[in-house]
């Protein structure tokens, strides 16, 4: 049976790990669509729920992270016969990526990576145009080996290609690599592959797991 490595062990096994891969949404920045829409659209309920489904929730936001379309396509896909929303999905993919909360604990972990002298990376299903952005915003992403973001290489997780692209383009070990990620099915196609995973699905995990304060 796999089994994740914060269940293997209390507390990192850092003699085990040549190098940590992260995830960016919701274990280093912040992303939730439902406070894009308030920030947007504050007060208008009706309208933030209209957006979610015509937004967010289709195979067209999919896509942009693929790196299939691009956003004027997408503008066009998601507005479809519902011409009244076009300024607002406009206004969303023009300033959605504009994420303005770390996760401290996400960083602190990346920091401490690099204390230990193990190298890092990100994994990412990112659209392209958005991930530059954020790059640039925030300087802990200088401290990151490589990166291999989806709507660059034309991958998404939890695709077993996306995780093998890494493992080939940066010479990496999967049973030595350690891979953490908010979503579940992601972790579980790295396991499979052979890395180590851990799933950041509760504040603290990865404080307790690295020996920082929570």
């Amino acid at each position: 049976m796999l089994l994740m490595l914060d269940d293997l062990y209390t507390t990192a096994p850092w003699d085990q790990l040549d190098a940590v891969v992260f995830d960016v949404g919701n274990v280093l920045v912040r992303f939730s669509p439902e406070q894009v829409l308030t920030e947007l659209f504050h007060g208008q309920d009706a309208l933030q729920a209209r957006l979610m489904g015509r937004v967010f929730k289709t195979p067209y936001w999919i896509m942009l992270d693929h790196g299939i379309i691009t956003y004027d396509e997408a503008l066009e896909a998601m507005t479809g016969r519902e011409s009244d929303l076009r300024s607002s999905i406009r206004l969303i993919l023009q300033n959605w990526q504009d994420l303005k909360h770390t996760i401290p604990e996400g960083v602190e972990t990346l920091r401490a990576v690099k204390a230990h002298g193990k190298k890092a990376f990100v994994l990412s299903n990112y659209h392209t145009d958005a991930f530059a952005y954020i790059e640039k915003k925030y300087d802990f992403f200088s401290l990151f080996d490589g990166k291999v973001i989806s709507a660059r290489v034309g991958l998404l997780k939890p695709d077993p290609a996306i995780f093998r692209r890494l493992t080939e383009c940066y010479g990496l070990q999967p049973t030595r690599s350690l891979f953490i990620d908010d979503t579940p099915v992601n972790v579980e196609a790295a396991m499979t592959l052979g890395w180590q995973g851990i799933c950041y699905n509760e504040p603290g995990k990865l404080s307790r797991f690295f020996g920082m304060n929570a």
